[in-house]
């Protein structure tokens, strides 16, 4: 069970390295594009998925493993602190970026292409062997 269970932590820090290091792969080009608006797009909108990457990590991973009682008003307040924090990223990509599609779109993406990074590190690690 330990081993499955660092297994899967290094399948999850190896998503957050991709996704950051594609943050700053895309962010070049956007700023090249879009300028400012670009970049503010880029990041609230990247901002908005890595948040909720980590958020549904965090919720499978309370759900699969047994823990303590968790006080009712604590889940309450991180959730409501999550909401505001999306709420807040999402209001900076709608009006201050004024919805730069490229931008936006590349932002959405990141998680993505951490995830696509890890199944092709995953495969190039299985053929090695």
């Amino acid at each position: 069970m330990a081993e499955t269970s660092d297994a899967t932590a290094d399948v999850l820090r190896r998503i957050r390295w991709i996704s950051a290091g594609a943050y700053v792969v895309l962010i070049i080009p956007v700023v090249i594009k879009s300028g400012f608006q670009g970049f503010i797009g880029l990041t609230c909108a990247a901002a908005v998925n890595i948040i909720s990457f980590l958020w549904l990590e965090q919720i499978v991973g309370s759900v699969l493993q047994p823990s303590p009682r968790l006080r009712a008003w604590k889940v309450v307040l991180r959730t409501l602190m999550r909401y505001a924090l999306l709420g807040a990223a999402l209001a900076v990509t709608i009006i201050v970026a004024r919805l730069n599609a490229v931008s936006v779109l590349l932002g959405f993406s990141i998680v993505v292409v951490g995830i696509i990074g890890e199944a092709l590190y995953s495969m190039y690690r299985s053929l090695a062997n």
